[in-house]
């Protein structure tokens, strides 16, 4: 069973919820030209992790604050991305740099604080530590390179910067199957909170075993039908990874 383990970070590894909310929430007053207040409602929070698991890109940040502000009700993912598709480029282009203008601001007024609001999963930190040496276990991530592990570091995690991937959501396949040649393996078993990242079995490659993180930004009824996708729970994490790390 050995091979190549890809772990994605945000929803696997890492419960981000906290610093993209206060990060869209900056980012998206940043669009509108206006400062945000200074308290926020108490209910954002609900209605942000509510809507999280319909992210796909940074932009998608910024339509959930609107969608919030302007009291929306989404309850799917087609109706999340029916009101994407009416957005122009422009708006497109600027939600996500507002987005990453957003974090940009809070990692420059204080870093520390912005580094804490990235709590990692209980369950993963002390495989994480065990296996940290391991040059089979990869993070694939949509997220910087750089501040992955500057959080990881912050936890007592240090890991090899080569072996954290950085790419777009659409590459991850493309990137496992260039890392899996680059290193004569076969092989890779590639976990993500994400099912369209898994799923449909039409776009699957045999040398991939997929696997859905029941415990990220998961949607109820990517569980009751996971699509053939195998789902793992926190308890099962352990042992579904050593495995492929064992040489």
């Amino acid at each position: 069973m050995e091979g190549l383990v890809f772990l994605d970070f945000d929803g696997v590894i890492c419960d981000s919820l906290l610093e993209t909310l206060i990060s869209s929430w900056r980012g998206y007053h940043l669009l509108r030209g206006k400062e945000e207040p200074s308290v926020m409602p108490v209910t954002l929070l609900r209605d942000f992790a509510r809507l999280r698991p319909f992210v796909r890109a940074g932009e998608d940040f910024i339509l959930i604050q609107e969608l919030i502000a302007s009291g929306s009700t989404i309850r799917s993912q087609q109706e999340f991305d029916d009101r994407l598709a009416k957005r122009d480029e422009l708006w497109i282009t600027r939600s996500r740099e507002s987005f990453y203008a957003g974090r940009r601001d809070f990692l420059m007024r204080d870093r520390k604080y912005w580094i804490g609001l990235n709590r990692l999963y209980p369950h993963t930190v002390p495989c994480l530590k065990k296996w940290v040496s391991s040059q089979s276990l990869y993070i694939l991530s949509t997220k910087k390179a750089e501040f992955i592990i500057e959080i990881l570091t912050s936890k007592g995690i240090s890991m090899d910067p080569n072996r954290v991937l950085s790419c777009e959501a659409k590459e991850k396949k493309t990137t496992i199957l260039r890392t899996l040649a680059s290193q004569g393996s076969q092989r890779a078993l590639f976990i993500d909170d994400q099912i369209d990242h898994l799923a449909p079995a039409s776009t699957r490659d045999p040398r991939i075993t997929g696997c859905l993180a029941s415990w990220g930004y998961v949607q109820q009824r990517w569980l009751e039908d996971p699509r053939g996708v195998e789902v793992l729970h926190p308890n099962q994490f352990a042992d579904r990874v050593q495995p492929w790390l064992e040489k």
